[in-house]
């Protein structure tokens, strides 16, 4: 008889094996959808956060600038005197580096890179800081009288400017990597 409960047991126990499986697989199949939707959220969140990691690397590893917007500015207008347009354009956040590069090949071509430097290092002289609210964006604004009938060349192409008080920002942006860069110029 104690070989019969053996056998007995090895069945059933085979018998609840199958039944445990069974079931598991009803439970997958009944929340199939489920898993899939939490598989595929993983999968899109992975994918999502390797590319904001791609679309970030260039500020990250950017180290064209200074520790300061005001060493930025002084590796710009250094850049400007050597006439290293490709250099000088990278002292611009990412986005403005091209727009940048063709301006100041402009300057060079119409031979007003020299003037414009030297109105950079004076425009400097009279900055006035101003906090924008943001500890990772600082502006410097400096207030330029301009006379009447002045005139100013670009493109070939002579513009009237007229007479008044105008308002130079100048605004900087330090990027992940520590590095300030010029925003706006």
């Amino acid at each position: 008889m104690g070989e019969d409960k053996k056998i007995f047991w090895k069945h059933w126990t085979g018998v609840l094996v199958m039944v445990a499986i069974a079931g598991l697989v009803v439970f997958l199949l009944a929340n199939l959808g489920e898993v899939i939707n939490a598989v595929q959220k993983k999968y899109l969140a992975q994918k999502e956060r390797q590319q904001l990691e791609e679309l970030q690397r260039p500020y990250k590893e950017d180290k064209y600038g200074g520790k300061t917007p005001e060493e930025t500015f002084d590796l710009f207008i250094t850049a400007l005197k050597k006439e290293d347009i490709d250099l000088a354009s990278k002292y611009f956040v990412i986005p403005k580096q091209e727009s940048w590069k063709e301006t100041l090949g402009e300057y060079e071509k119409n031979g007003l890179l020299a003037n414009f430097y030297v109105e950079l290092e004076q425009s400097r002289e009279k900055w006035q800081k101003k906090q924008t609210g943001n500890p990772d964006i600082i502006e410097f604004n400096e207030y330029v009288m301009v006379d009447s009938g002045s005139k100013l060349k670009f493109k070939d192409k002579e513009f009237d400017v007229p007479a008044g008080n105008y308002l130079n920002i100048t605004r900087f942006e330090k990027y992940p990597s520590g590095i300030w860069k010029i925003s706006v110029l």
